[in-house]
């Protein structure tokens, strides 16, 4: 057995295991022998069959058999056996194994490649204050208001905050937006909708919900909306449209008293302790967001930190990971799929950047992880499969006898725990600044 290895890119190994004739016909005189052992052939005792019978009535299983040894025998002494970490195999060719010829098996294979790891103990990481304004206390509290506002009918003119149903039609010149932007309604015609009178982060079009403000039911009115050089959808970029607005009814907006009844509706006793738990949720959301942005930071610090080439298959990988979630979620926000097809290449791009540092940043993790010794116990199986169970609805006993059937899960679910201990760990070690006065932030599972 002879093995050859040639360098095809920075990340990627060709390495070739090739077998005499003499080596072949070796495998398979044994295979042949294990096959006597086992056939069952009528008037013959088992392991009593004449060798050439069971060569002649096992010749296709024989053949296949013998490929996937040698195949096998190739692997362990090239690929697992290699002086460098094998990231994934690429491409397999093993051609013809067949008894009385040489063999050569040859694999394709992505590696990861050395690298010395950055100074990761007390990286720099900063906070953002926790603390919770009196005019965001009062922003969320409207906002608490607003969900049990009623909307009751008026003949007034509508003032921001009050909700019409309207109807509009854009033109840019004599044709119509909605020719323009066919997927994109919302820009070009409704002949009937709801719209908040003078909401600032209203979708749709802008102009049309600020020129809502002062009208009455029955009256129309024409506004202009100067689309953003980088608007989207890009039919629209940098054009000027007129939309005519027909108001079909206003309904004034009515927040619900501050009273017992409100109180007792949200749990609270008085408007003091609604603030004061709308204070404690400010913060804690803020609290949140800093956990996830000092993780942020210290994946940012270590790609500056270190350069190296990924595996070229891993970043594929990821790629169409990144493409898939992001479609996922536009998707649910109503964009077509015509629209993903025009930006097809931009899209991709884009991808493969995040993708290449997505894949880096856990190659880095997963050596930080080695030096550390941070190792996966059962207890962190148990919480995970805990937080799953709770999510998904499932109970933990059934979600268990699934993972026992699924070990790439199984697999996937250990790395994940993996980076999220690592990280755990350099947040640990990180240097704070500009920390923020209350209570230190919890520790976000990753």
């Amino acid at each position: 057995m002879n093995t050859e290895v040639k360098e095809l890119a920075p990340t990627r190994k060709s390495v070739s295991v090739s077998f005499s004739a003499a080596e072949v016909a070796a495998e398979e005189a044994k295979l042949v022998k294990d096959f006597q052992r086992q056939a069952k052939i009528p008037g013959f005792r088992p392991g009593k069959a004449p060798e050439q019978m069971v060569r002649s009535r096992y010749a296709k299983e024989l053949k296949e058999e013998l490929k996937q040894r040698v195949v096998r025998q190739a692997h362990q002494e090239g690929v697992v056996g290699a002086d460098f970490e094998v990231f994934g195999l690429v491409e397999l060719e093993e051609g013809e194994i067949s008894s009385g010829s040489d063999a050569t098996v040859t694999f394709t294979v992505d590696i990861i490649p050395d690298f010395e790891l950055p100074d990761y103990s007390g990286i720099k990481v900063t906070q953002s204050p926790v603390e919770a304004g009196e005019e965001e206390i009062d922003a969320m509290l409207n906002q608490i208001l607003s969900q049990r506002a009623e909307y009751n009918p008026v003949e007034k003119a509508a003032e921001k905050g009050d909700y019409v149903r309207c109807g509009y039609e854009g033109k840019i010149g004599d044709q119509l937006v909605a020719e323009l932007v066919p997927d994109a309604p919302m820009y070009g015609t409704q002949k009937t909708t709801w719209e908040e009178a003078g909401a600032e982060d209203a979708p749709g079009v802008k102009a049309v919900v600020e020129g809502l403000v002062g009208m009455k039911a029955g009256e129309e009115k024409e506004v202009t909306m100067d689309f953003p050089e980088d608007f989207k959808p890009e039919a629209l970029a940098g054009k000027s449209a007129t939309y005519t607005i027909k108001v079909e009814e206003v309904r004034e907006k009515k927040l619900p008293e501050m009273n017992e009844e409100l109180f007792k509706s949200l749990q609270v006793k008085d408007e003091a302790e609604l603030r004061e738990r709308i204070k404690e949720s400010i913060e804690q959301r803020k609290r949140q967001e800093n956990a996830q942005s000092e993780r942020q930071q210290i994946t940012e610090h270590l790609l500056k930190a270190v350069e190296f080439p990924v595996p070229e298959s891993g970043i594929e990988q990821e790629t169409e990971a990144v493409l898939r979630d992001f479609m996922r979620r536009n998707m649910q926000r109503g964009v077509s799929e015509e629209e993903f097809e025009k930006h097809k290449e931009q899209l991709h791009a884009g991808a493969s950047k995040a993708a290449a540092d997505r894949l880096k940043s856990r190659l880095i993790l997963f050596k930080i992880a080695e030096a550390e010794k941070v190792a996966v116990g059962n207890e962190d199986f148990g919480r995970l499969i805990m937080n799953e169970a709770m999510q998904t609805g499932q109970k933990p006993d059934k979600l268990v006898k699934e993972l026992r059937k699924d070990q790439g899960r199984l697999n996937q679910m250990r790395r994940d725990i993996l980076l999220g201990k690592t990280m755990d760990l350099l947040v640990e070690k990180a240097e704070r600044e500009g920390a923020p006065k209350a209570e230190e932030p919890e520790v976000v599972e990753s």
